[in-house]
């Protein structure tokens, strides 16, 4: 097969399912569409391509070969210790009128929504009083997931007898109780497209791990979107650990509680309305300017000639770096790189930006503050500045502050006047 084809059969699963060809691994594409066409008894790539178009099912099976699950039960123990924590704060919310509704989004072989629901019952919660959605895209980690027989790969988590009792030996394994499998509905679909699950009801609870890592921008969007849509005013999102950051730059809250990796919708404070759409910052074109010797913010639009040689600013410090750290959830390494890039740049308000935005990461609330506001001296019009500047002063408690930064926010969209104003 020539590159060329392969480039065409990758952009479109990139097309049709959000999956970024590059994190799959290309030459697992590869192999992958080559069995494919082995089965098929087809030779060129162009036929192989057109019946890739032409049939569902033949993209199905390509996904089969491509997408290879990856699991066990309670992977990320904090997730679930946070997630009783969380429902009993909330007084155990659910009820047989109103249960409490879950999804698991990829679900995978299904250790994990089997995970949420040993947690409830094991917190003293009745079948009727909440609901587990279990969704992926491979119909194959369905079948395995609906049959409940596991190996011992899917038990790597400590404690882990701690659970025996929901399982039952077999010759081939470990075979989930009918009291645990009977409680999760599992369907076919992708959140990775839009309008995915748009006949589901609205979810108190979402998890969606180790998704993103996979997936195109335009995929990413397409979950945030699904999300933000399926997801209740104020309700709970885990994500993976390495991509968590992503939800925080868009507008979620962070959760204290040390590697639960959750975060929460902010439909319930007074920005809801303003977080969405949210604009993502323009790409670096060119190397900032650097000014010299300055122990404050510099004024914006003063302009000082340098030398080229302290203009450039090395690779290893880039925002690009920073960035991709953070969104690996490498904070405190991405705090590092973003310090020795502003001691460079001291008139970047995207550098002062993230640093804001990894400090309310952190939650070290008072350090974000001053990033936030350096940044907005520089750029009084930088939209994700204010955003974020408004949740932290929610998450503080702050509503007055809050009410300022969202009537700022709107002045700005809606009339696009300066909002340069003083707190």
């Amino acid at each position: 097969m020539t590159t060329e084809g392969y480039q065409e059969i990758e952009r479109f699963l990139s097309e049709t399912t959000g999956l970024d060809p590059e994190s799959l691994g290309r030459k697992s594409i590869a192999n992958a569409v080559d069995a494919a066409m082995k089965a098929l008894g087809i030779r060129r790539v162009v036929d192989y391509l057109g019946v890739l178009r032409s049939g569902v099912e033949t993209l199905e099976d390509l996904l089969e070969r491509v997408v290879v699950p990856e699991t066990w039960f309670f992977r990320d123990g904090e997730t679930f210790n946070y997630l009783r924590i969380y429902l009993e704060e909330r007084g155990f919310p659910g009820s047989e009128k109103k249960p409490l509704r879950l999804l698991s989004a990829p679900c995978s072989t299904g250790q994990e929504p089997y995970s949420i629901a040993m947690t409830l019952l094991e917190m003293g919660y009745s079948p009727e009083r909440f609901r587990i959605d279990a969704v992926d895209i491979s119909a194959k980690s369905l079948h395995i997931a609906r049959k409940g027989l596991y190996g011992r790969g899917s038990f790597r988590q400590k404690g882990k007898d701690r659970h025996e009792h929901f399982f039952s030996k077999s010759e081939d394994g470990l075979r989930i109780d009918p009291e645990v499998s009977g409680l999760v509905q599992f369907y076919r679909g992708n959140l990775a497209v839009p309008y995915a699950l748009r006949k589901q009801e609205r979810y108190d609870v979402v998890f969606c791990r180790n998704l993103l890592i996979y997936l195109t921008e335009e995929g990413r969007r397409a979950v945030l979107a699904n999300i933000d849509r399926l997801l209740v005013a104020d309700g709970l999102l885990f994500a993976g650990n390495s991509e968590v950051v992503f939800f925080f730059q868009n507008g979620y809250l962070p959760v204290k509680h040390a590697r639960s990796f959750a975060c929460r919708k902010t439909g319930t404070c007074s920005l809801q309305g303003v977080v969405a759409p949210r604009p993502r910052p323009a790409p670096l074109k060119k190397e900032p300017r650097v000014r010299l010797n300055l122990k404050t913010v510099p004024t914006p639009g003063r302009r000082e000639k340098v030398p080229e040689t302290v203009q450039r600013v090395h690779a290893a410090t880039s925002l690009q770096e920073v960035r991709d750290l953070a969104d690996r959830g490498e904070l405190h390494e991405a705090l590092r790189l973003c310090e020795q890039f502003l001691r460079a740049n001291r008139c970047h308000s995207e550098g002062y930006y993230l640093m804001g935005l990894i400090n309310f990461a952190l939650d070290s609330f008072t350090a974000a503050e001053e990033f936030f506001q350096k940044a907005l001296y520089l750029d009084p019009r930088h939209y994700e500045t204010l955003i974020h500047m408004g949740l932290l002063y929610e998450k503080r408690g702050d509503h007055t502050k809050a009410s300022i930064i969202k009537d700022r926010i709107e002045r700005f969209r809606l009339n696009h006047a300066d909002p340069q104003e003083t707190l």
